[in-house]
C-alpha cells in the first residue's frame, strides 16, 4: 500500500514538473508542486548523505550526476569540459589542470542546445587527482536568479528522469495533473 502512494506520488510530482516547465502548471497547484519540490529534495539529501549548509536548504544540496558542456575562463585559457555532477549550489568537473583551490573562476553552462548558456563565477573548493586529469568541485559565487533557477529545473529534471526509469521503463505515467499526491 505505502509503495503505491509512493508511486503515485513521484508520478504526479514528475507530471507537475513538465506541466511547470512548459508553464502549463495551474496558479492552484503552484504551492502544492513547490511543496513536493522542496520534500523531494530533502528525501534526497537524506538518501546521498549530504551535508546541508548554514542558510542553504535542501533543494541547493541535491545533486545530480549529469554532463552538460561547461566552459571556465582560468587564468591560462579557457578550458572545455563536462559536469559529473551539478546543484543549484555548484558542480564538479573533470579538467586537465585545476586552478588552485581558492580561485575564482568565470563559467558557462550549456544547459540546452536552444538556449544561451548560464553565465557565472565560481570559486574552487576541492581538487581531486584522477587518472591524468583532475576532478575540480567548485561552488557558485556569482549567479543570476534566473540562472540558478535555470539549473534547479535541470536538476529536477534529471530526478524525474531517473524516477520515470525506475517506475515505469522510461514511459512517463499518465495520472490526472489535479489531483493531490498522496503522502507517503
Amino acid at each position: 500500500m505505502v509503495a503505491t502512494r509512493l508511486t503515485y506520488w513521484l508520478s504526479q510530482f514528475c507530471s507537475w514538473h513538465e506541466k511547470f516547465k512548459d508553464g502549463t502548471l495551474g496558479v492552484d497547484l503552484l504551492p502544492a508542486y513547490m511543496q513536493a519540490r522542496a520534500d523531494l529534495g530533502a528525501t534526497l539529501v537524506l538518501a546521498q548523505r549530504l551535508e546541508i549548509r548554514a542558510n542553504d536548504g535542501a533543494r541547493q544540496a541535491v545533486r545530480v550526476a549529469r554532463a552538460v558542456p561547461i566552459e571556465f575562463d582560468l587564468r591560462n585559457g579557457k578550458a572545455s569540459s563536462l559536469t559529473q555532477d551539478l546543484s543549484v549550489s555548484g558542480l564538479s568537473a573533470l579538467v586537465g589542470e585545476a586552478p588552485a583551490v581558492g580561485t575564482l573562476a568565470t563559467f558557462r553552462l550549456k544547459l540546452s542546445r536552444d538556449t544561451q548558456p548560464v553565465v557565472g563565477r565560481c570559486r574552487v573548493v576541492a581538487n581531486i587527482p584522477l587518472r591524468g586529469s583532475v576532478r575540480m568541485a567548485a561552488t557558485f559565487e556569482e549567479l543570476a536568479q534566473d540562472g540558478r533557477s535555470r539549473i534547479e529545473t535541470l536538476v529536477y529534471d534529471a530526478i524525474c528522469s531517473e524516477i520515470r526509469v525506475m517506475l515505469h521503463g522510461g514511459q512517463p505515467e499518465d495520472l490526472p495533473a489535479s489531483s493531490s499526491p498522496a503522502t507517503p
